[in-house]
């Protein structure tokens, strides 16, 4: 028995250093949310200076990169391979995921460069940085998918699904941007804002799905934001006749984008605070019950004093469980409270399990769409927006969901020579 209680204590051990890990990784989660708002920030910047042709918003422009670069400190502060208490969880995927994301961020400065010299449009500048957004936006991803409680990865794909709703914010703030400055759109660029638009209602709607109890202080903010503003100059946008726009609208459209974008990353950074609190809350639990369970050890340190067999059958009161415990002695009282420590432990593992599957149904369909999509991308000749539009067209053509339309590409992948399916 004393060797069953020991392996009992040494999981709860084992699920108090994987929060601990968590709690590390929601760190860096929040780091990394906040270098993604000010790349963002940067960007829109970056794109206003190229549209000036360089006359304007130079200083505002060298502000943004000043406040992207400490948060990048920051990220690499707590990356620091020489701390050895930096530690993730998921192993070997979420530090690829980190490895992948360095590299990116170390081409940060050839991207800075290029838009002082004046050597790129604000569209190759959007997308640009877009990849790079994306890199860290996958690295939320990974930590929201191996995350091994259910609770924590729950809002960790809350969080992920804002970060992405609020990314097609800010490229549809570069998109509309850009087409005010010029006095005009063009149907392509209508298009590429329908999709924008629709994307960021599809990934703030998967949030709430995931938000639970911070639905109602969601809701609360969304007053507060210019909702009506944007959706006039939306329509201003979608809506004009031979595609002319006016300019003076550029600075406008670009100031109401912005401080919705603002009042999402507030909320990221709740979330932020909400997931460390949690974990706090959580090891501090399972602290709790792993000194009730070392506290019984000692009594099982004489292997004569008790039998086994007698904690099957034998019912426990708190007093006598009590009484054994003070007393040292080692009975069938205590050794009842072990098989009950084991069964509850047990349920509560097993239910744990259940409940992070059904949580991370949302992420396997993502996977599913994003393997698809690259498919598409690879053997269709198509870019992401487009692939995605075939599968969402395709779905509503059949009547079907997206993520079984992904399955059936992935599955024709499987039989038609020339195609692999994307890793």
């Amino acid at each position: 028995m004393r060797t069953a209680l020991s392996y009992l204590v040494a999981a709860r051990r084992c699920e108090i250093d994987e929060l601990g890990s968590l709690a590390r990784t929601c760190d860096l989660i929040r780091v990394v949310s906040e270098l993604v708002h000010r790349l963002q920030h940067e960007r829109g910047v970056s794109n206003l200076f190229l549209a000036s042709k360089g006359q304007q918003y130079a200083e505002l422009r060298a502000q943004r990169i000043a406040a992207t670069d400490t948060s990048h400190q920051a990220v690499l502060q707590l990356l620091d391979p020489e701390d050895n208490t930096a530690q993730f969880s998921g192993g070997a995927r979420l530090y690829t995921k980190i490895a992948l994301a360095l590299h990116a961020l170390d081409e940060l400065q050839a991207l800075r460069q290029s838009v002082s010299r004046l050597q790129c449009n604000p569209e190759a500048n959007t997308e640009r940085y877009k990849k790079l957004v994306n890199v860290l936006l996958a690295l939320i991803f990974e930590a929201a998918d191996v995350a091994v409680d259910p609770d924590i990865s729950r809002l960790l794909i809350a969080l992920f699904h804002l970060m992405q709703g609020k990314e097609f914010a800010g490229q549809e703030r570069a998109t509309g941007g850009a087409a005010f400055a010029a006095g005009c759109i063009g149907n392509e660029q209508k298009q590429s804002l329908e999709f924008l638009i629709e994307m960021q209602d599809q990934a703030l709607q998967r949030f709430e799905s995931f938000a639970g109890h911070l639905n109602r202080e969601w809701q609360a903010l969304q007053a507060s934001m210019p909702l009506a503003e944007l959706q006039g100059m939306r329509r201003s946008l979608l809506d004009s006749r031979e595609g002319k726009l006016n300019r003076a609208l550029s600075d406008q459209w670009f100031s109401c984008c912005t401080l919705r974008m603002d009042e999402l990353h507030n909320v990221e950074m709740h979330i932020a605070s909400v997931l460390q609190q949690l974990c706090r809350d959580k090891t501090s639990k399972l602290q709790h019950e792993l000194d009730a369970q070392e506290q019984v050890l000692p009594a099982f340190d004489d292997p004569e004093a008790f039998s086994p067999l007698a904690a099957f059958t034998t019912q426990v009161s708190p007093e006598s469980l009590r009484a054994d415990s003070e007393q040292g002695t080692v009975g069938p009282h205590l050794t009842q409270a072990v098989v009950d420590m084991l069964q509850v432990q047990s349920a509560r593992l097993q239910t744990l399990t259940e409940e992070l599957a059904q949580v991370r149904t949302s992420l396997d369909e993502r996977k599913l769409i994003e393997r698809a999509k690259g498919i598409l991308m690879t053997h269709r000749g198509l870019d992401e927006e487009s692939a995605y539009r075939f599968l969402r067209r395709s779905a509503m053509d059949h009547n079907r969901r997206i993520a079984e339309v992904a399955q059936s590409v992935l599955s024709l992948s499987e039989v038609l020579p020339g195609i692999q399916k994307p890793e």
